[in-house]
């Protein structure tokens, strides 16, 4: 059921060559055991829905735990990325860039954001490429400047940072341009072994004391035990940085596109197969007994139901063998 289209042909052409059988040689004047066989179809029918139904309430059940699971640890991340982002805010508020730096950038790039920067080779802004040509002003710490601000954004393609909000749960979209572009290892670039050659441009110092202890509370909410004993320094925001790129941000992204997947495809063959017992192992021979419809009606049964029981018996060894290797 992993790969299940060869035991679909499989099962398909098995059906149709049963049927055209029944049709070109079963004796019309055997109508009594064609009955019998019909009815023993509905009880095959009746036994496989109720398997079938069992393992989807089964599978249901299983997701639902993962999906809590899943949520759960979402939520964690959730807040380990709002904590990152306050002291994002910190940092472009704060005094540790050169003089000039910001007006510079808020005002001469206004719309200019981390991405379109790093993405400079797609042609698509012309105020990147304007950026690149006048870059290093300040020792390039203007591009770690334009990475912290994008900390701060909820949608990509904006460059402003206007009314700075945690929002509930992140878009993949923006997960997904954070993990392209390995936001936050600029943190741990300029404030980590680099940080002698920035030290004119960036100077930790200048932050208020009350922000750095917000950065250290921060800090330890995010992760007790790796920053409780770490005091504030530029070795701390580097850490961070380190932290919420390598793990955080990735972390995030592959359990919120693994929350928005789909029903697994086995799931929707389950259905499909509910259905097709239903109908044709069912309520078609129940009609048959009822109303003495034509023989054809009955070969249609009988071929659909051990059609699905064919592709039960080839397609069950590969999904065995896939759930044991997970």
């Amino acid at each position: 059921m992993v790969t299940p289209f060869i035991p679909a042909f499989i099962s398909v052409c098995g059906g149709l060559l049963l049927v055209i059988g029944l049709i070109l040689y079963f004796p019309l004047d055997n109508k009594s055991q064609l009955l019998t066989t019909v009815q023993i179809i509905v009880v095959i029918s009746i036994l496989l829905v109720v398997v079938i139904l069992g393992f989807i309430l089964a599978k249901t059940s299983q997701l639902q735990f993962t999906g809590d699971s899943t949520t759960l640890e979402i939520q964690k991340l959730t807040q380990q990325v709002h904590y990152f982002r306050d002291i994002a805010d910190i940092l472009v508020r704060s005094k540790v860039w050169a003089p000039g730096l910001k007006e510079y950038i808020d005002e001469e790039f206004t719309n200019l954001n981390y991405f379109l920067v790093k993405e400079f080779y797609k042609g698509r802004s012309k105020l990147a490429l304007e950026y690149i040509e006048e870059k290093d002003r300040y020792g390039e710490t203007e591009i770690l400047y334009l990475e912290t601000k994008a900390i701060l954004l909820n949608d990509p393609s904006k460059g402003r940072v206007d009314n700075y909000m945690n929002p509930k749960e992140y878009d993949s979209r923006m997960l997904k341009k954070w993990a392209e572009h390995k936001v936050g290892t600029g943190w741990n670039h300029y404030f980590g072994f680099k940080y002698n050659q920035f030290k004119e441009e960036l100077d930790v110092s200048r932050i208020y004391e009350r922000h750095q202890e917000k950065i250290i509370n921060y800090a330890v909410q995010i992760d007790t035990i790796r920053y409780q004993d770490v005091g504030f320094s530029e070795e701390l925001i580097s850490k961070l940085g380190m932290h919420l790129s390598d793990e955080v941000i990735p972390q995030l992204l592959a359990l919120t596109l693994q929350a928005v997947k789909r029903v697994p495809k086995i799931m929707n063959i389950a259905f499909t197969l509910v259905v097709l017992l239903i109908i044709f192992g069912v309520f078609q021979p129940i009609a048959i007994i009822l109303f003495n419809l034509e023989e054809v009606f009955s070969f249609i049964s009988i071929s659909v139901v051990l059609s699905v029981l064919m592709f039960l018996m080839l397609s069950i060894y590969p999904f065995i063998t896939s759930q044991i290797n997970k």
